[in-house]
């Protein structure tokens, strides 16, 4: 029972941040929860390992944690994980349902086969040339018209 007298002599502001050490809080979430500053919150803990002989503040917070009965599974460790819903599909435009030769948000991996992949890259280069050619009819244009 030498553990227990040793947790018994900590004061009540080391085991308060022994309890908050346990929960997963750092020393300067500690300090803004008691008011005071982090310099201060580390020297608590560096006497309370001092006065259990550990070598981590997390050792000294499982100590007091046995001493105290509190359950290993502490449930502020383990919250719930809630995720949010996921957003209704949007319709998609025809535009969306193009074969794209690149990765879309709807379709991260390229998983085209060859033909589609083929008929794809025709396209977008056949888009390209026709936007081509109307430059050029259009600079021809300005070119008559000035």
């Amino acid at each position: 029972m030498a553990m227990n007298r040793s947790v018994d002599d900590l004061s009540e502001t080391q085991k308060d941040s022994l309890r908050l050490v346990y929960r997963g809080y750092n020393a300067k979430e500690i300090a803004r929860m008691h008011g005071v500053h982090p310099a201060t919150v580390h020297q608590r803990l560096t006497a309370a390992r001092r006065t259990l002989g550990v070598a981590r503040s997390m050792e000294a917070a499982r100590m007091l944690a046995e001493a105290e009965g509190t359950p290993i599974y502490d449930a502020l460790l383990y919250d719930e994980i809630t995720v949010a819903p996921t957003p209704p599909d949007r319709p998609s435009s025809w535009l969306s349902r193009l074969p794209w030769p690149l990765p879309t948000r709807r379709r991260p991996s390229n998983d085209l086969s060859f033909l589609e992949l083929l008929v794809a890259i025709l396209g977008l280069a056949t888009a390209f040339m026709i936007a081509a050619a109307l430059y050029v009819m259009a600079i021809n244009l300005l070119d008559t018209i000035v």
